[in-house]
């Protein structure tokens, strides 16, 4: 028999191994290429030119790839597990290592080569399919679908150094082991090691501890500080250690407490046992279901809530409709240029007002070409957008901070007054009143931090100090859900008006070509709107895609498991049997134990994610924020819904595999 008729008859000996490992690698490029049709299209990207989205496509990318590896890794394990005994008995009748490694690799380079050609394929005919309803739900308009060279790149090189990775490790394994090793490989006991109840406890404390850590983190805005990033990252590892240790050892320290209760032990010993053997097996696979459980329910939830609260979002951050600044060479419309452009019978102007603002610079006595800013607004302006009567006299100001106070911790820089030189004049002013409201669009030109001086003193700071002068034009309409067309008309007058007019030259600061053409565009609610209404549509759309891959993986990694093992399953319930266990008992106790691995890892995952969700939104009073976790509820009711049916397939089979 030649080599080559050896590996043609192991196929066909093996043929329902070889076929489940091949569909796992061709489902594995299937849901690679279908990917990279969304992230490397060009249209999309170059339709909403945002990081934001860039990084809505990226991130669940990496997140396709770190599941893959594991999901590969293990598939190729589970492959090579059950034909240990053939190598050995390869070996035994005089086939070399390096006949089995030559075996291995034709067996692989072929099942490699299936998996690309039959998953680009499958990908090419379904990810049409996906790239429409991605356009659809997103709102992006008339986006053509095409291949690129870079989608079939991506995904054949993503897929195949994972693969690589994945066969040279179970190479390595299995030919370092002697052949007695490999004959005996399915007798040798599996041990639980490490059983420690302490350990148990003490990861369900750590749990706990990083669990208020992130609540605090953001429900407390006093308690991190200026270093949430870092406290997010802390309790994020706690949370992962912690659920490590739990998973390993949280059973030991349950059987232990239940065993002070000698008779509900005694009636659920067996149940309580096997729980025990196989979370100290599968922990693994139980954190990493868990992991992949919290990302979908926080990501998809988290998606959702941004979509739903856009419209809110919009008007928080745009106190005005429309928005823009002037300065003395751009955006220099009159009144009546602009309101021929935007008073419309449909969107008729409610409110319009100009203000005027004086930056100033001045240098730094230490460091070179270190410098402070300081913007400058008359009281008589103030007091007509903020709609307040506040006076000031000449030697004092009002420090506003330009943004919502329920979102920054701020008591102003100017508690004892301000002080500065120009040549030889000194300005000096006392701080009489502190106001922290977020009532300017946010802009390049909108100052996080505004001093309001008497008009008077305002006008001799223009005239006798070097800065730059800008004016900000602030409307309202009747409905500025109808803008959209005003705006855009806007937009293209002042893009026309500023290719005409010299560069815009600070006193200090420099601008590109790039950045003139960003700090000039007008600034609205509805442009806003629109772009987190598309953003969230994309991330929900993305978020949903990775959801059901990690659904999908989750259970065939739980399929794979539990039916990798029915063999030795099978012999040890007819040892019980003959011990005098009904089979209607072991029937209960399968159902148990293949509920706890099925519900266990995902409902942990969810109360995690709820946390999560809770902690970011947190605004107020527990009872301000339900309707968050309403979105949670129902993405994780899905979630638990779909694993129910997927609950009673597998245990319908594992009880018809196990011949009760």
């Amino acid at each position: 028999m030649t080599f080559n008729q050896l590996v043609w008859k192991m196929a066909k000996g093996n043929k329902g191994k070889y076929l489940f490992y091949f569909l796992c690698n061709a489902f594995a490029v299937f849901f690679f290429f279908m990917y990279s049709t969304i992230y490397f299209n060009d249209s999309v990207v170059s339709v909403k030119e945002s990081e934001s989205i860039k990084d809505a496509l990226s991130i669940p990318g990496a997140a396709l790839v770190f599941f893959t590896v594991f999901f590969i890794t293990y598939a190729h394990r589970i492959f090579t597990r059950r034909r240990k005994r053939e190598f050995a008995l390869l070996m035994t009748l005089g086939m070399s290592q390096r006949d089995i490694a030559k075996l291995l690799l034709v067996e692989n380079a072929l099942i490699a080569f299936a998996s690309i050609v039959s998953g680009i394929l499958t990908g090419m005919v379904f990810s049409r399919l996906l790239f429409l309803l991605f356009i659809k739900l997103s709102g992006l308009g008339e986006v053509p679908f095409h291949l690129s060279e870079e989608m079939f790149t991506y995904s054949i090189l993503t897929y195949l150094a994972i693969f690589l990775i994945s066969v040279s490790i179970t190479l390595y394994l299995t030919l370092r082991r002697s052949v007695s090793h490999n004959l005996k490989s399915e007798k040798v006991a599996d041990m639980i090691k490490g059983r420690s109840p302490v350990f148990g406890l003490l990861g369900i404390i750590l749990l706990i501890g990083s669990v208020i850590l992130l609540y605090c983190t953001f429900a407390i805005p006093s308690f991190a500080q200026d270093n949430a990033g870092g406290y997010l990252l802390l309790s994020t590892l706690g949370i992962f250690m912690s659920l490590y240790i739990v998973l390993s050892q949280g059973m030991s320290f349950l059987i232990e407490k239940a065993q002070k209760h000698k008779p509900y032990y005694y009636r659920r010993m067996l149940t309580l046992s096997n729980l025990e053997y196989k979370f100290n097996q599968l922990v693994a696979i139980m954190l990493l279901i868990t992991i992949m459980s919290m990302v979908t329910i926080f990501y998809t939830s988290m998606m959702l809530i941004v979509g739903a609260e856009g419209e809110k979002q919009a008007i928080n951050s745009n106190p005005y409709d429309l928005f823009y600044a002037e300065t003395e060479t751009k955006n220099t419309l009159t009144k009546e240029e602009l309101f021929n452009i935007v008073d419309k019978p449909e969107t008729p102007v409610e409110e319009y007002e100009k203000v005027n603002m004086f930056i100033f610079y001045q240098d730094d006595p230490y460091w070179e070409d270190a410098y402070y800013d300081f913007t400058f607004m008359g009281i008589s302006d103030y007091n007509r957008i903020m709609d307040t009567e506040e006076k000031l006299s000449e030697d004092e100001l009002i420090e506003w901070i330009n943004s919502d106070p329920k979102y920054v911790n701020d008591e102003g820089m100017y508690e004892n007054g301000l002080q500065f030189m120009d040549g030889n004049n000194p300005y000096q002013f006392e701080r009489k009143k502190f106001v922290m409201n977020n009532q300017l669009n946010s802009q390049r030109f909108t100052p996080y931090s505004v001093l309001v001086i008497d008009d008077k003193v305002f006008d001799e700071i223009r005239i006798d100090l070097e800065g730059d002068e800008v004016t900000l034009h602030l409307l309202n309409f009747r409905d500025w859900k109808q803008t959209e067309m005003v705006v855009e008309e806007l937009k293209n007058k002042l893009d026309e008006l500023n290719l005409l007019t010299p560069p815009f030259e600070s006193v200090r600061e420099t601008f590109n070509e790039e950045d003139q053409l960003e700090i000039f565009q007008p600034v609205s609610k509805i442009t806003s709107h629109n772009f987190i209404k598309v953003t969230s549509k994309i991330m929900l759309l993305v978020s949903t895609f990775i959801s059901i891959l990690f659904f999908f993986g989750s259970f065939i990694l739980l399929y794979l498991t539990i039916f990798s093992n029915v063999e030795e399953e099978r012999a040890k319930y007819k040892k019980l049997f003959k011990i005098g266990i009904a089979k209607k008992e072991m029937m209960t106790l399968v159902s148990k134990e293949l509920g706890v691995l099925f519900f266990f890892a995902p409902i942990l995952g969810c109360c995690i994610a709820f946390i999560y969700v809770f902690s970011f939104l947190h605004d107020g009073e527990i009872r301000d924020n339900l309707h968050f976790l309403l979105y949670v509820g129902r993405v994780a009711a899905v979630y638990l819904t779909i694993q129910l049916i997927y609950y009673f397939y597998s245990r319908k089979k594992l009880l018809r595999e196990l011949e009760f």
